[in-house]
């Protein structure tokens, strides 16, 4: 079983670039420990959504950190969602344990610790950034997702993560600190939003197909009222996730329910369908 999930993990390129520099510059030591730290938070984030049966495409591991790629966020139950996110960052609090641990028996030199232990924080705070695809910009589309619509939640989580990394930015190139490192992660991290946005009706339709498999039991009601007019992909613009939806036609007065508007939408595949058109099959 270990090994399967070991198989998810893909280094990317730059790993090996660095790796190099590390032995060329004496830093091999600093680097692994770094690498160690990196590798241990993902994991966390492995076996969590492992755990609950998560479909996994790929770890991506950089030496800053890394992404594990799934289809599963924003379609799973909140609960899960909150509890794969956050046991990446929770490895922290063991790593720490550890290096205590390790420095109380003397197995490390005192500066390595304090190295480890600068890095472990240092990660940990990055992480927490509430930027996507960070833990914290996927802690904040959660939190956004309870109160908003699907939708509305990952375009507002986008927009919020660009203008928080634009002010990093900003702030880097102000006070100078760590200017290299900080300006390559950032704008990576920019690009990586940049592309999220423009596949975010990519994003949408994946949500919509996957709760026209979900089992709606145990999901909370939520009853959504409209005109006959309304287009398809606005009433679907307010799906909630976590939420089934019994929908009034108001003008008509005819309850149906998103099941059916979703079935209707993508089985004739007229992507322009109103209610009105829904009533009159």
């Amino acid at each position: 079983m270990t090994i399967k999930w070991l198989e998810h993990i893909h280094l990317h390129p730059s790993i090996w670039l660095t790796i190099v520099v590390s032995l060329l510059t004496g830093m091999f030591v600093e680097v692994s420990i770094i690498f160690i730290i990196v590798i241990w938070h993902e994991a966390g984030h492995l076996i969590a959504a492992r755990l609950f049966n998560w479909k996994i495409v790929r770890v991506t591991i950089w030496l800053f950190g890394g992404v594990m790629e799934t289809e599963e966020h924003g379609h799973k139950p909140m609960i899960e969602q909150l509890i794969v996110t956050v046991a990446g960052p929770i490895q922290h609090a063991f790593i720490y344990l550890l290096l205590l641990w390790i420095h109380y028996i003397g197995l490390l030199p005192t500066d390595l610790i304090l190295f480890a232990l600068r890095y472990n924080f240092a990660i940990l705070a990055f992480n927490l950034i509430p930027a996507w695809p960070l833990d914290g910009g996927k802690l904040l589309h959660i939190g956004l997702s309870e109160c908003l619509p699907f939708k509305k939640a990952y375009d507002y989580t986008l927009i919020l993560s660009m203008l928080i990394l634009f002010g990093l930015l900003i702030g880097q190139l102000y006070y100078q600190y760590n200017l290299l490192n900080a300006i390559i992660v950032i704008t990576f991290l920019i690009w990586e939003n940049r592309l999220e946005w423009k596949q975010r009706f990519y994003v949408f339709q994946r949500f919509l197909l996957k709760r026209m498999e979900q089992n709606q039991d145990n999901q909370k009601l939520l009853p959504l009222s409209f005109p006959s007019q309304t287009s398809m992909i606005e009433v679907f613009s307010r799906f909630y996730a976590g939420c089934f939806h019994p929908i009034l036609i108001e003008d008509q007065h005819v309850l149906t329910n998103e099941q059916t508007c979703l079935n209707y939408y993508f089985q004739t595949g007229y992507y322009h369908a109103k209610l009105a058109d829904l009533i009159k099959q």
